[in-house]
């Protein structure tokens, strides 16, 4: 999976640095164009709007000459009113392009058309005190002079001015169209060769990849070769589906040598258990030959007549004794063959733990140990069969004080759990448990006393998980074992109440 992301980061990486510059520039040219296109509108339409109130012009003034023509061969209110809206067009068209004008050029021409006018009222108001005629060609040299000439070349030279600035706009147009293609030129070229470069890098990234792979290929086949004879590799190593074949071969030699492995260990493990039960049984043997030898004696000593008056209490007693050591013995055995099916109830445990430590309170003062006892105030309930639990807990303390020969702290708390479960830790203030069994400490046959069958830990490991719970073993910070059992805890338990039981 690290190998697929390795890959996946140098295959795409370049690629992605590429896109994310493409796109960039890509961005960077959209927003200069659309900048240019917004500039380029503006400036039309300023000149398009120029250019047409100076088209404006150009028609008021025609329409004046006519009926100021028409006003002076019939001078009537009607005809004066003609000439007056004319004018008041003319004034205000000329008054909206001083507004708009920021060209010199255009500035001057249109000073020259505001003389023009001014000269123009003058001689027609002239022309109205003294009207021409009364013969036809009076009023045609009067038309010939008309006062508007002033005001026509001024408007002639505004014209020409606009259409010299669209005409200028459409070849700046023109050339900034040029240069941007020739920028879209450019980055489709730059795009190009960013290709080639994130390909080549890819290209190189993936060769530095199935290098390094092929060089551990063939280390792996060194290391198997030693193993397994068999396996052989090519040194071809830029082929990726001849790289797939062989790493298919060796995972196929590698399951071999871990079933080789795990037969091995199987066989191993189970040389130690028989070497473990030959321990056993020396050490049975060993245990149940003592009470058997002082069994045998008093009996004997009976039969043969030196107690006429037969065993006495203390005899019997002694027997009886040694018996129970007997089938304390063998009842060990078979609760490891077969450990006896309990009835689950629930029950208190923290009155199990009561109970438990009235039992072991006599060789807690013989052992000078002191005991730290933390239990909650309130009944925790779980459901078990209390004989067995009972013995799991004995079991513990008494393995807790036979690590403190020589006194020490015993400490067994019960509390509560989230996810409803219930908690019990017996630790002790000894040596803490041997490291060189801790992988194993439950695993039958198991023990560091000299006396032990390995059977305890073991035992209770397996009560506890019948349980539904667990037994873990750890060592202390401080020096010293902890042995935690989990369980979990009866329907109906206050620790359950957002657990759901079934009914």
């Amino acid at each position: 999976m690290a190998l697929n992301r390795q890959m996946v980061f140098q295959v795409t990486m370049p690629a992605l640095l590429v896109a994310l510059a493409m796109f960039g520039i890509s961005l960077l040219g959209i927003r200069s164009i659309n900048h240019l296109q917004a500039d380029r509108d503006k400036i039309v339409s300023e000149h398009a709007f120029r250019l047409q109130k100076v088209q404006d012009l150009e028609t008021y003034m025609r329409h004046i000459r006519l009926h100021s023509f028409l006003y002076v061969m019939s001078m009537t209110p009607e005809r004066w009113a003609k000439v007056e809206r004319d004018q008041t067009n003319f004034e205000t068209t000329l008054g909206q392009l001083r507004d708009t004008t920021t060209d010199d050029g255009e500035r001057r021409a249109i000073e020259a058309i505001e003389t023009g006018y001014l000269e123009y009222r003058r001689e027609l108001q002239d022309s109205t005190r003294s009207p021409p005629g009364p013969d036809r060609a009076a009023y045609l040299k009067w038309s010939d002079t008309h006062p508007i000439r002033h005001v026509v070349v001024p408007c002639d030279e505004l014209l020409g001015l606009n259409r010299q600035a669209m005409k200028d706009t459409a070849d700046e147009s023109a050339r900034e169209g040029d240069r941007t293609s020739t920028g879209m030129i450019l980055l489709g070229v730059l795009g190009a060769g960013g290709g080639l470069i994130g390909g080549f890098g890819v290209a190189w990234g993936l060769s530095r990849s199935i290098t390094r792979l092929n060089v551990q290929l063939q280390d792996v086949h060194a290391h198997l070769n030693h193993e397994v004879a068999s396996l052989r590799l090519t040194a071809e190593g830029g082929n990726l589906q001849t790289m797939e074949r062989q790493l298919g071969t060796i995972l196929t030699r590698v399951r071999e040598v871990v079933g080789q492995l795990q037969r091995q260990e199987c066989e191993t493990l189970r040389a130690e258990q028989l070497a473990a039960v030959g321990q056993l049984a020396a050490s049975i043997a060993h245990e149940v030959r003592n009470p058997l030898t002082s069994i045998n004696l008093l009996v004997g000593a009976a039969l043969t007549g030196r107690y006429p008056n037969g065993l006495t209490e203390t005899d019997l007693r002694v027997i009886h004794d040694e018996v129970g050591r007997v089938e304390r013995k063998v009842q060990a055995l078979l609760d490891f063959a077969r450990p006896p099916e309990g009835e689950h109830h629930a029950e208190d445990v923290a009155g199990i733990v009561h109970r438990v430590v009235g039992l072991v309170q006599e060789r807690l003062r013989q052992q000078a140990v002191r005991l730290s006892l933390e239990l909650p105030t309130e009944p925790v309930t779980a459901e078990l069969d209390r004989d067995q639990f009972q013995g799991v807990l004995v079991n513990l303390i008494f393995n807790a004080l036979d690590a403190m020969p020589g006194g020490g702290r015993l400490d067994v708390r019960l509390a509560r759990e989230g996810a409803g479960n219930l908690r019990l830790s017996v630790a002790d203030s000894g040596p803490g448990i041997d490291t060189t069994v801790a992988d194993r400490l439950f695993t039958p046959f198991t023990s560091t006393k000299t006396t032990g069958t390995g059977l305890g830990l073991s035992v209770s490991h397996r009560v506890v998980r019948a349980h539904g719970g667990d037994l873990t073993a750890a060592n202390r910070d401080g020096g010293g074992a902890c042995f935690t059992i989990t369980l979990p805890a009866a329907c109906g338990d206050p620790s359950r109440a957002d657990v759901a039981c079934g009914g």
